[in-house]
C-alpha cells in the first residue's frame, strides 16, 4: 500500500490528473493484486472477493503484468483513462514492490516460469527499513505537492 501512495503521489503530476481521483485510485490497485490471498486487506474490505484465492494461487496470476494492462484496457476503451490509469499504476506499484522480496514475482505469469526475485525477506529487518524509506519518501513528495 505504501508503494501504491508513492506511485498515486508521483503519478498525478506526471499524467495530469487531479490528485483526490488519481491517489486513492492507486492506493486502492496496489491493493488488488493480493486478491488472491485469502487474508488480504483487499479481500476483507470486499467479501464479494473471497472466492478468488480458491481457484488462483497467491503470487500467480493477479501477480503478474496482465490484469493491469486488462484494467487499464477496459477503462481505456470505455473512456475512463481517469480511473484506469491510477488503479493500474498502484497495481504496478505494488508489483514492483513485491519483486523486491525473495519469494518474487513472474511478472509474465502463465506465459513462463522466470521470476523477478529480490533481497528482502518479508516481515524481515530489510522490509522494515523499506517501509520506513518509502513512508518518508512519500511525506517528503506529499508535502512537495501540497505544501
Amino acid at each position: 500500500m505504501q508503494f501504491g501512495l508513492l506511485a498515486g503521489i508521483i503519478g498525478f503530476s506526471i499524467v495530469h490528473q487531479p490528485w483526490y481521483t488519481f491517489i486513492p485510485l492507486a492506493v486502492l490497485g496496489s491493493l488488488l493484486p493480493d486478491v488472491d490471498h485469502e487474508n488480504s486487506k483487499i479481500n476483507r474490505m470486499f467479501p464479494l472477493t473471497r472466492w478468488i484465492p480458491t481457484i488462483f494461487k497467491h503470487r500467480g496470476f493477479f501477480h503478474s503484468i496482465f490484469p493491469a494492462i486488462g484494467i487499464w484496457a477496459l477503462f481505456h476503451f470505455i473512456g475512463y483513462d481517469i480511473i484506469g490509469i491510477p488503479l493500474a499504476v498502484g497495481y504496478l506499484a505494488h508489483l514492483a514492490s513485491d519483486c523486491l522480496t525473495r519469494m518474487g514475482c513472474n511478472l509474465l505469469y502463465p506465459i513462463t516460469t522466470f521470476r523477478i526475485r529480490g533481497p528482502i525477506m518479508t516481515n524481515g529487518a530489510m522490509e522494515y527499513a523499506v517501509f520506513f524509506i518509502v513512508l518518508a519518501l512519500n511525506l517528503f513528495f506529499a508535502a512537495k505537492n501540497f505544501l
